[in-house]
């Protein structure tokens, strides 16, 4: 897609075994947003989420979805923050009551290490 898409993937090691997730992302240049579809190994057949979508502002993606969780309505929000040339913090949070309140249940601190000697 000529730069306007890219795929992550990850391995979770956990204390129930390793599983994989994969992130697929694409960019609309015409709205300037990105969608973010998410796969996981644990359900691999199961049907996507609806995508968090967003943008970057000022250094700092946000990123938001409406779906359901257990059969219950939720917002999910990914935040992409402290983006250097070597580093990236992302999370993960729901809302239960349409984004007034918060609960961040997932982060990640990435860092980019050197393939030079």
């Amino acid at each position: 897609m000529d730069g306007s898409a890219n795929v992550e993937d990850h391995r979770f090691d956990e204390p129930t075994g390793v599983t994989h997730g994969v992130a697929l992302r694409a960019y609309d240049p015409t709205t300037e947003q990105w969608a973010i579809w998410w796969i996981d190994s644990r359900n691999p057949l199961g049907a996507l989420d609806p995508p968090v979508k967003g943008r970057f502002d000022n250094g700092v993606g946000a990123f938001y979805s409406d779906g359901t969780l257990d059969g219950k309505p939720i917002r999910t929000r990914f935040i992409w923050s402290k983006i250097t040339p070597t580093s990236a913090r992302w999370e993960q949070a729901y809302s239960s009551d349409a984004g007034k309140t918060w609960e961040t249940n997932w982060t990640m601190e990435f860092r980019r290490i050197s393939s030079q000697p």
